[in-house]
This record gives C-alpha cells, structure tokens and sequence, in this order.
C-alpha cells in the first residue's frame, strides 16, 4: 500500500511443531523411503504442506489449520491452547503464495 509499516502492526507467528515424517513411494521394480521435517498445525498437529489453508491466531500466534478452526475455534471463538477469547480481527486466514518464475534477462 506504500504506507509504512507500524511496530503495532507487526504479528509474531509461531511457526508450529516440526515432525519427521516416513513416506514411502514405489515406482516401477523400486521403493524409495525418505524422511521429511514438516511443520504441524499447533493443536491437532495435522501436517501442514502448500495444499493447507491455514489460519493465524493473532494473540497467540499459532497456526492452525482452516479446519481445526471451523471444528475447534469458530463457534466459541476460543483459542484452544490458551483459552483466550478471540475477536473476527484476531483471527488471519493466510493465502498461499504462488509458484510464479520472474526473468530478470533483459534482450
């Protein structure tokens, strides 16, 4: 918006729990296990992955994921680890990012 940006403003996030998660797939004649660190969300400990519409809880600043929202948070607008009661403005629906690929060559 070009407007600058206030101390008041800033959100710290609490980036959620890591995991090490085991997935196995198998392709033609072979099978490849590999591990990989995800985030999770904070009260369900759902992973969370690019596909995961998640939610920020502004007082806390947990992440949660969209569903645990509606089912947990919603109707008592709650936050669930905290027990701090929540206004429509605490609650931040993110967006995810986009996986645009920007030339800087100039011809």
């Amino acid at each position: 918006t070009g407007q600058k940006l206030k101390e008041k403003d800033v959100i710290i996030l609490k980036r959620g729990s890591k995991a090490v998660v085991s997935t196995q797939s198998t392709g033609v004649g072979t099978s490849t296990i590999c591990q990989e660190v995800r985030y999770m969300c904070a009260v369900t400990h759902d992973a969370l992955s690019n596909g995961s519409t998640c939610v920020l809880l502004r007082p806390s600043g947990n992440v949660i994921t969209l569903d645990c929202y509606e089912r947990l948070v919603k109707g008592d607008m709650v936050e669930p680890l905290t027990g701090q009661k929540l206004k429509e403005k605490d609650v931040i629906i993110l967006k995810r990012g986009s996986k645009a690929v920007v030339s800087t060559q100039s011809t």
